[in-house]
Formats: C-alpha cells, structure tokens, sequence
C-alpha cells in the first residue's frame, strides 16, 4: 500500500496498517526561507522533498478556485509604514482593514482595521459578496498532484462558515456580537449571501481536482459558542457534504482553536475530518478524550500542540516522552491521522519535527 493510499484510507475512515504521520509545517518554512535561517541541509530541498526527507507524508494545500469581482467593484492595496491597506470601494459605498505588521517583515500580521464597523458598512459588505463571482483554477492542484505522487494528497481550501467571515475577518469578534444583537436582520442577511456564494465555491471545488475540500473555520468553541455553532455551521457543513461527497470528496473543517465544547456536535455535522485540533497542554482536553468524544464517527487530525516543538513548551527529553505516552498507545486506532495543531511555528527546534517518524515508526 502506497502512502496515497493508506492516508485516503485514513481520511475515509477506515483501518489502516501504519499511522499516519502528516506534518504542516508550511508557515515554519516559508517564514525561516524569507529570514535566511533555514537549515543549510534543506535550502535545495522543496517542501514535499523536506516531508520526503523526515519520513512523513505529503499534505498539500492548494488554490482551487479564482475570485472574481463585478466591475463595480474596485480594490486598492498599499503599504504603510507598519503594515498594509485594503481598501474596496463600490457604488453603496467603500471599506477599508488594515493589516499591521508583529513580529518582523514575513510574519503573519495582525489584522488590526476591519471592513465593518457600522451596520451602514454591513450593507456595503453585502453588495461586494454579491458582486463575487468564483471560476475553477485547477493548474495548481493539478501539478501538485503529480508533484506529491504516492507520498500523500492534496487538498484545496473553500470558505468558512459565512458567520466566521462575518465575526471574526469582516467586523472582528467584540464588533461583531454587538452587531449580532441590535442589527440581527441586517447581519443573517449578510451571512446568507455569503452562505449561498460559498456554496457556489464548493461546487467548482467538488469538481475539481483535490483529493479533499478543507474549510478556513479556525474554529474556536470560546468565540463560536454551540448555540452559534447549531445555527450557522452546522447547516453550512452539511450542504458543503452533500455536494461533496456526491463527487466523491473528503469534507475537513481546519479547527485549530480550543473547542473541546463543540467537539460532543461535531458527530453528524457534516465534516469527515477535523483537522489541527489542539489539545492539552494548549486546550483543556487531552487528544484521547477528544478521540473519544468523536466515537469513531469522525477524523481526527492533529495530536500534536505547537508549543511542545518549541524550547517554550519544554525540553526534547519531554517532547519525546508526550510522543511515547500520548501517541504511540493511539497506533492502530482507526478515525486518528498525527498531525500538527495547528503548524509548526518559525521559531521551533525542527529536530523534535524530524524525530517524529524515528518514534513512531520504530
């Protein structure tokens, strides 16, 4: 069996021979390539050649789709001293975020501005999403595919549950609750636009080329409490898996926030696999009890919290007894791929990334 194969299998659900070791480290890579301070025996190497090399199995994320704007619509973008600006103008009227700039040049930034501020901007938000329009863009994932070969998969990326677009990129989470209460028609219309252009999205995704479709939720139970979770995901999963699974695809929702109180609902929403779920020491469950909670009836991917590949989260010495007492007793259980929760930071001891296959392979 192939290492296609066998991570379909485990994606799919079903039982498998060997555990799945899938590493994300895309974010540790391209931040330490722009620094100069990648490991002088990876700087020829490329991404999947470094999963190749550290004995794990190729995740591949690609772009599935293009996003195209009505001509009314207008986008302009800048650099500011600190960061950048967005700005998109319509005939409603015009928004702007700002990006800000944290721990140096190539580093995630802080969207510190958001597109909504008002209930007036939530109008604006509306005709935009309306002024959307999506058209497949396959070459990526079709050389990706060929690029990854037996090694592993690829995947393409679709849209968050339109209320995550809503609360936290287009208003910001404390905005966007207060918008919530006073102006809840004006918000539900707004999330239903997005609901229904994102499934125009899923659909092009579903007949594309990727071996899975994966939501950008960065779900987070502290924010998106289950009674949001029941009103606005779960019927959004469980369109996006109908057109999905018609074509044979596998459905993933990226949840890389503490969600140990949706995890009981994630049975039966819609997705086939929940991917960067972190656990204890960075959430207040361990990821047997989140594997429990599951029941077998959905995927978990993730196990492995970000800080412990980091000096701050420990020694080697303990990194390697959480992998011989957390992970090694969960070999054999189906409904369990070993990932990272949620990637591998720029700052992290890389060795603890590469022993990982040594340990669990052994």
């Amino acid at each position: 069996m192939t290492k296609r194969q066998r991570y379909l299998k485990a994606l799919r659900n079903e039982k498998i021979d060997e555990l799945v070791w899938a590493p994300n480290f895309d974010y540790w890579l391209r931040v330490n390539v722009a620094e100069g301070t990648l490991p002088e025996k990876y700087r020829t190497m490329s991404r999947n050649d470094i999963v190749r090399a550290i004995g794990g199995y190729i995740w591949n994320r690609q772009t599935g789709i293009r996003t195209i704007y009505d001509s009314s619509v207008k986008i302009e973008s800048w650099k500011i001293e600190d960061g950048s600006i967005r700005e998109i103008k319509t005939p409603v009227g015009a928004v702007r975020c700002m990006y800000k700039k944290t721990e140096g040049e190539h580093r995630s930034q802080h969207l510190s501005e958001h597109f909504i501020k008002t209930v007036d901007d939530i109008r604006i938000m509306k005709y935009i999403a309306e002024a959307t329009y999506f058209e497949p863009d396959n070459e990526s994932t079709i050389k990706a595919l060929e690029e990854t070969g037996e090694d592993g998969i690829v995947l393409n990326g679709c849209f968050p549950v339109p209320f995550i677009e809503f609360a936290k990129i287009d208003a910001g989470y404390v905005n966007a609750f207060y918008l919530w209460f006073d102006y809840r028609k004006e918000v539900d219309e707004l999330v239903n636009t997005y609901f229904k252009k994102y499934i125009e999205a899923v659909k092009i995704l579903a007949s594309g080329y990727a071996d899975v479709v994966a939501t950008s939720d960065n779900m987070d139970g502290i924010m998106i409490t289950p009674e949001i979770f029941k009103q606005y995901a779960i019927p959004y999963y469980q369109e996006c898996k109908k057109i999905l699974s018609e074509k044979g695809k596998i459905f993933e929702g990226h949840w890389c926030g503490r969600t140990e109180n949706l995890l009981p609902l994630v049975p039966g929403c819609g997705l086939d696999v929940v991917e960067a779920i972190v656990t204890a020491p960075m959430a207040k469950i361990t990821l047997k009890e989140a594997l429990d909670i599951l029941d077998n009836k959905v995927v978990l991917q993730g196990g492995i919290p970000s800080v412990l590949v980091c000096h701050e989260g420990g020694t080697k010495d303990d990194f390697i007894r959480y992998i011989n007492e957390v992970i090694l007793p969960l070999k054999g259980r189906r409904s369990f791929i070993l990932g990272m929760s949620d990637n591998v930071p720029p700052n992290a001891d890389f060795e603890r990334v590469e022993i990982v296959s040594k340990l669990i392979y052994q």
